[in-house]
């Protein structure tokens, strides 16, 4: 997956929101208290390559490979929305409303913290959140908003600044060389203290964060400029940002590390 800078994500976030503008006014014409499109392309697919003088490849923000035209675009979102309308999967406004309330945090009584206070040298923050209806890049913003809240109450910051991208799910747990950028194996393992905990730590307790395997993830990374909670650990050692929406259960994890020395 092409790697994109957080300039060319906000671009593209922006193009898009132009599109889903475009189709959304289409299709309140007949259905006034819809909230939302569908839109089958990620922020990724408003990307294109252009090669162009003096000969090299540039990135530049355009409508979807296989998108004959911006209109046909618009018409497909348009009908993608209007078949979510008939099966009940897009929201009104009056459901949108009812939506601004936060997502929940399980208490702390779920089983997975309590495999927790096993590793009190963790520098990984985790929190569960669960409660809203599921509506893509969006629901994880929300849960990041809820988890920031209450992890940070003594931190400073604005989770609807951040930029998140998806990663494939298998690279949450890799261990390949990311160029120096932390990744939550690192986060894990490699803490600014040593903490000495293993494989089988690891295992243990992504057992518990995720109990019906990681088949059913998806998961965003997401920028880290957006909160002095990041400071220490952009002294040097890394910032982690993450949320992984568990399909299988119906909640989100978020994770955060930031550490110095």
């Amino acid at each position: 997956m092409a790697e994109y800078s957080k300039q060319d994500l906000e671009y593209a976030s922006e193009f898009r929101d132009e599109i889903h503008k475009e189709a959304l006014s289409i299709v309140r014409k007949t259905h006034p208290d819809v909230a939302e499109v569908v839109d089958r392309h990620p922020v990724e697919d408003y990307f294109q390559q252009s090669w162009e003088y003096p000969g090299r490849w540039y990135t530049v923000v355009a409508i979807p490979y296989g998108c004959k035209s911006r209109k046909a675009l618009v018409d497909q979102i348009v009908c993608d929305t209007l078949s979510g309308i008939a099966s009940g999967k897009v929201r009104t406004n009056t459901e949108q409303l009812r939506d601004t309330e936060e997502p929940e945090c399980p208490p702390d009584d779920d089983p997975f913290y309590s495999i927790l206070e096993g590793y009190p040298d963790l520098a990984v923050e985790y929190r569960i959140v669960k409660g809203e209806r599921y509506c893509g890049y969006e629901s994880h913003r929300r849960a990041l908003k809820t988890a920031f809240k209450q992890l940070g109450a003594e931190w400073e910051g604005d989770p609807d600044k951040a930029v998140g991208k998806k990663i494939a799910a298998d690279k949450l747990f890799s261990s390949e060389c990311r160029d120096g950028k932390l990744d939550y194996r690192k986060a894990f393992f490699e803490p600014p203290y040593e903490n000495g905990y293993t494989e089988e730590d690891f295992a243990r307790v992504n057992g518990a964060l995720f109990p019906d395997g990681t088949e059913e993830l998806e998961v965003y990374e997401w920028t880290t400029d957006w909160s002095d909670y990041f400071d220490d650990g952009r002294e040097w050692w890394g910032t982690l940002c993450l949320t992984v929406y568990d399909k299988a259960l119906d909640r989100f994890a978020v994770i955060m590390a930031s550490a110095t020395d």
